[in-house]
């Protein structure tokens, strides 16, 4: 581990060390709020209230596998966080492991499952005769791409426990950047509507994957996602899931509000559905 990240954690003041990682993260949580805005922005220049209706039945979706990431990714990187105090460099290795290819292979289920359940999830969701077909298109490619939403979020929470909390929003911001330019050209230029939206969605979480894996290579002497480090260590998946299932509770109470809502708005007409997914991008500030 580099001098100056060993310093956020054993020499530098509390009040500081607590800035100096803060901002970096509450700027990563900004650019993650736009991130939704532009997908909720660019499929409305389609002036279709049925496929921002759509985009808002498939978000709790979205949200469950966010709560995965949480698992995985704040978990992890609490343990991690510890293992560093104690310099057992060694464990950390094995727990970036484990989380790595376990919200991998987590990604893999969720995406059979999505695919195999997907008019279940629809109908729970609140789709109707007028968006399902929109929901189905935009779910079937963000289950295609479970694995690295899964990982986007995860890996990044590994990197701002490891004390780089500036690498780690630069990994979302890379992504933030990649989904608001392919997102005008793949929901109006190419056509694609709503489908062009869950695209880019999930080529950006690609990017950002690629850009926290090349990070771990070259950039961190402790995190390792080797898989000769992968191990299954009882006390490594006790520590992950004692802090990331409390954790991901969040994000699967916010999945299943939101399924109730879109349940009792569909009632009142797919507008009314649509209107609340844009509220909601806003409420996320």
């Amino acid at each position: 581990m580099d001098k100056e990240k060993n310093d956020i954690f054993e020499n530098m003041p509390v009040p500081k060390a607590v800035l100096k990682l803060a901002l970096p993260t509450m700027m990563g949580m900004l650019v993650s709020v736009i991130y939704n805005l532009a997908d909720t922005f660019f499929v409305g220049q389609l002036n279709d209230p049925y496929q921002v209706a759509a985009v808002t039945i498939t978000m709790p979706i979205f949200l469950f596998l966010m709560a995965f990431g949480s698992i995985f990714g704040i978990g992890g990187g609490a343990f991690i966080s510890r293992l560093l105090g104690m310099k057992d460099y060694e464990s950390v290795k094995k727990t970036s492991s484990f989380a790595f290819y376990g919200g991998l292979f987590v990604g893999l289920v969720c995406t059979i499952l999505a695919l195999i359940f997907m008019p279940n999830l629809l109908n729970i969701s609140g789709a109707s005769e007028n968006t399902y077909l929109f929901a189905e298109n935009y779910l079937k490619v963000i289950a295609l791409g479970a694995p690295v939403i899964i990982l986007g979020f995860s890996l990044g929470q590994l990197i701002r426990a490891e004390g780089s909390a500036k690498e780690a929003m630069f990994g979302m911001m890379l992504g933030t950047v990649i989904n608001i330019v392919l997102d005008p050209i793949l929901i109006l230029w190419a056509g694609w509507g709503v489908q062009g939206a869950a695209i880019a969605t999930v080529i950006a979480n690609l990017i950002s994957v690629l850009y926290y894996l090349r990070y771990f290579k070259k950039g961190s002497s402790v995190l390792s996602v080797s898989f000769s480090y992968f191990v299954f260590d009882s006390k490594i998946i006790g520590e992950i899931f004692s802090i990331g299932i409390p954790a991901s509770l969040n994000s699967l109470l916010m999945s299943s509000s939101n399924i109730v809502l879109n349940n009792f708005a569909v009632s009142y007409g797919d507008n009314v559905v649509a209107a609340f997914g844009v509220i909601g991008r806003i409420n996320m500030l």
